[in-house]
């Protein structure tokens, strides 16, 4: 029996009263992928942090080759093979790639830092990466998956051996999503391990050598063998068989909430018109860059339209910034969690608040009480996942941020509901809840759009798809007509659904 790379043994770790880890054990051998899930906040982070000497354990020990190591500091983990790659990218905007590789551990001549020998390690490890990267150019400048590579780059310079993706996908595009996964299969070719965290199921399947479950802070399953069936990995996650994550119903549709006539988000949009009605839940599908977040940013008032008209439940309303957005009934679930959506240091109570006191923010005095009444609500109807309202948002995990900017959102009692990728980073029992509610809003008369990059979730969950490609409205579909064949070509270049 070989020695595995690296094994955690009977890791616990708890903040204040709340366990977080509890005995969890995990090994990955040279050269294997290993997959790590389980929903929000079942400890996947928290254990991708100690592998890496981010965080520190209460109890239990690390093993790298079968003998025992302490990390006290995240260069410890480097300097013993073991890099992370975050889901919430590190990097320094304003240095270069080079800067960046070499942060922390720039190469010195004379006492001061060497320029060439920093811009020849990041040579090496970006041609190892297959990647046409300039080492002077300025991170500002690179698109995401650039950045990604980037952060990749950095660990590999110092000889990697075993290397963390967390939610590495979340904010990629299915073709980028998919040069990742051929880069990592790559990298398992060239001996190197690899821990992979991620909520979507279908990479997973696709990637994984093994598959390792964990369910309220402790280990809850292990698939040793493909092919892993996707009820199988649900199963292990939930604890449950649940075959049917959407949970799609017919609903009559009411009243038109929602009109948009020849708006024009941005010089590169055509106009758009749509309307969405009151019980209805429509999807806007199109191609990364297809201008789908741009349009439900100029309906919000986040980039004001340079041209059309929006009418709410029949009202026409001018439009100018988010503010205007919320007095007219209108919210938005922004697609950037950490950028738009929440405010970190800030507790569960305020971020739920925040847009229900900027719609009301001629209100010279607040009523706490109210407030906290509200988020109980919200926090106990979306099953939020925290010690208390008073916890600060940063605490909590990426899917239970996303809870408490729906919560923030509905707080407002909106007519008109936006949604910007809610989903993303977000696991599949809490997924199971969020379409949930949305059916429940929908029920209830909200109007409902909302952005998603997963095709699966558009056609699960959606009464009608409107396509957008090339800043322009491609068509719409009927759910008689859904199929992922039809999205995809009407969102390709130069199509458009047949009058």
């Amino acid at each position: 029996m070989t020695t595995p790379l690296i094994e955690a043994r009977s890791i616990s770790k708890s903040y204040g009263s709340n366990p977080v880890l509890r005995e969890v054990s995990l090994s990955i051998d040279a050269g294997e992928i290993v997959s790590l899930i389980g929903e929000n906040g079942a400890g996947k982070s928290t254990l991708s942090k100690i592998i890496a000497g981010i965080t520190q354990p209460d109890s239990g020990e690390i093993l790298l080759r079968g003998s025992p190591v302490a990390f006290s500091s995240p260069r410890d983990a480097i300097s013993a093979g073991i890099g992370i790659v975050h889901q919430e990218l590190c990097l320094a905007e304003n240095l270069t790639i080079a800067e960046n590789i070499c942060l922390g551990r720039e190469p010195r001549r004379f006492g001061v830092v060497d320029a060439a020998e920093m811009s020849r390690i990041a040579s090496v490890a970006l041609a190892r990466l297959h990647v046409g990267l300039s080492p002077s150019q300025r991170v500002s400048s690179l698109s995401p998956a650039e950045r990604q590579l980037v952060e990749i780059a950095r660990v590999l310079a110092y000889d990697a051996q075993l290397l963390i993706f967390d939610e590495p996908t979340s904010s990629l595009s299915d073709g980028e999503a998919q040069d990742l996964l051929a880069l990592i299969r790559r990298l398992k070719s060239e001996g190197i391990s690899i821990l992979y965290v991620s909520h979507r199921l279908p990479e997973i399947q696709e990637i994984s050598d093994r598959v390792v479950a964990l369910r309220d802070g402790a280990n809850s399953g292990e698939a040793r063998e493909a092919p892993f069936s996707r009820e199988g990995l649900i199963r292990m996650i939930v604890g449950r068989e649940l075959r049917d994550i959407y949970g799609y119903a017919p609903r009559p549709a009411g009243p038109i909430a929602l009109e948009v006539a020849s708006l024009q988000p941005t010089a590169a949009h055509a106009p758009c018109s749509l309307l969405v009605r009151s019980g209805e839940v429509v999807g806007l599908a199109g191609l990364i860059g297809s201008g789908r977040s741009a349009l439900l940013e100029s309906i919000f008032g986040v980039s004001p339209a340079l041209a059309g008209a929006i009418t709410v439940s029949g009202v026409p309303v001018t439009i100018s910034s988010p503010r205007d957005a919320c007095r007219a009934g209108i919210a938005l679930v922004p697609e950037s969690r950490k950028e738009q959506g929440i405010v970190a240091e800030c507790s569960v109570s305020e971020n739920a608040n925040l847009s229900r006191l900027a719609a009301a923010s001629q209100r010279w005095l607040r009523n706490r009480q109210e407030e906290q009444a509200l988020s109980r609500s919200y926090i106990s109807a979306l099953r939020v996942r925290c010690s208390g309202i008073d916890q600060p948002v940063q605490a909590l995990s990426g899917g239970n941020q996303q809870k408490v900017v729906l919560a923030r959102c509905l707080a407002t009692n909106p007519r008109v509901l936006l949604l910007d990728e809610p989903t993303r980073g977000v696991d599949v029992g809490a997924r199971r809840e969020i379409y949930s509610l949305l059916f429940e809003l929908a029920a209830k008369g909200l109007a409902i759009l909302f952005v998603s990059s997963e095709l699966e979730e558009v056609l699960g969950i959606s009464d009608r798809v409107i396509v957008m490609g090339e800043g322009e409205i491609r068509g719409e579909l009927q759910r008689s007509e859904f199929s992922e064949h039809a999205i995809m070509s009407l969102a390709s270049p130069h199509s458009r659904k047949a009058a």
